[in-house]
């Protein structure tokens, strides 16, 4: 597969409001997504203090999943370094056993690794690659960008793989970091691009980064505005590419942060909010404790309706929701429900941004 500049890269945990809101697109935007999908760490029970299922069980309904969520269609697939390693009950590790299941979905499914991966992981994708014929996609970290050795680790990764440059999708996954000021990270990040050498040599370059925060805890109650930094600052980084450079596609976390895993919900309690996407900023309504509290989402989007900023019932479906709710015609549901609607809504603004870059709006 081959991205194009208005194709949008969604890095995504395999969790129910992530596929939900893939699910949720029109038929249109699906063409125009292609997911980094990452097979999540497991959750955690606070109560008998150990993984909630094992290794199996966490995995085995994920082929199911995607065939229902996703169909055929192409995506990025890798496994949370917590259970890389794991093995299912039939001893086949985790991505042998999911593209085994998804060659017979007929999926157009590619595997991904970091380049700190395990020699066993590395054995498992390149059989995954040799029977599929469908390449790789090698995960680069900011950190590891920045050493002077990355494409050497890059070239013995694909080279363990016996693949070529032609089939390999970089993937510079940057994290959270401090994008600004715009221009002189764009600048630093041009230097450690170089080190790479010819970018046009690798079939796909993708950026994927956040900027939103790993909680919602130091967000003030009421309204207020987050800036997209990393959209921000992907449209200064194109900017500021020399004549001759590969331009990357984007990639983001949408509204959930990398490093976000689950919580003891009896010592969590988690506001209100909605987290509706702009062209610049993320426009934040955060209220009291959900729960018990359910009805306040009505008032949310209520005030988000009146806002200015909201995009009609008929953007996405995330806007829908949001546009009944508001009028008491859609439930407050739960938070699983909102983050999926905000995702949704996230994801139909971001591929308006790539149609339209400098509108902004």
């Amino acid at each position: 597969m081959n991205l194009t500049e208005d194709m949008y890269v969604p890095a995504l945990r395999w969790r129910m409001a992530e596929y939900q809101a893939l699910l949720r697109l029109t038929d249109g935007a699906k063409k125009r997504v292609v997911p980094y999908l990452t097979i999540p760490e497991r959750e955690f029970d606070f109560d008998s203090w150990q993984p909630k299922k094992t290794i199996h069980e966490h995995v085995h309904p994920f082929v199911d999943r995607y065939g229902k969520k996703w169909g055929a269609r192409p995506a990025w697939i890798g496994v949370h370094a917590t259970v890389a390693d794991g093995i299912m009950n039939d001893g086949r590790d985790i991505l042998t056993y999911v593209f085994d299941g998804l060659r017979k979905l007929g999926a157009k499914a590619v595997p991904s690794i970091r380049l700190d991966a395990t020699t066993k992981l590395q054995s498992s994708v390149a059989g995954i690659v040799k029977q599929d014929g469908r390449g790789v996609a090698i995960s680069v970290r900011l950190e590891d960008l920045m050493k002077k050795d990355a494409f050497a680790r890059v070239v013995a990764v694909f080279r363990s793989l016996e693949v070529n440059e032609n089939e390999v999708d970089l993937i510079l996954d940057l994290g959270q970091p401090n994008f600004e000021p715009y221009n002189a990270f764009a600048l630093a990040l041009i230097a450690s691009l170089r080190r790479l050498g010819d970018l046009n040599r690798f079939r796909n370059l993708v950026l994927i980064s956040t900027a939103i925060p790993e909680t919602f805890k130091d967000v003030s109650k009421g309204v207020g505005e987050l800036p997209r930094h990393d959209w921000l600052f992907f449209q200064a980084l194109l900017s500021a590419l020399p004549s001759g450079m590969r331009r990357p596609s984007y990639g983001d976390y949408t509204i959930v942060h990398p490093e976000f895993t689950p919580q003891d919900m009896r010592k969590i309690k988690s506001s209100g909010k909605i987290v509706y996407a702009t062209g610049k900023s993320w426009w934040v309504r955060k209220g009291s404790a959900f729960r018990g509290n359910e009805e306040q989402m009505h008032e949310h989007c209520a005030v988000l309706v009146g806002s200015g900023f909201f995009k009609g019932n008929h953007y996405s479906y995330g806007d829908d929701y949001i546009g009944k709710c508001a009028v008491k015609k859609a439930p407050t549901s739960n938070l699983t429900r909102w983050k999926d609607v905000a995702i949704n809504h996230h994801m139909m603004q971001v591929l308006d941004d790539l149609s339209n870059p400098v509108a902004g709006s």
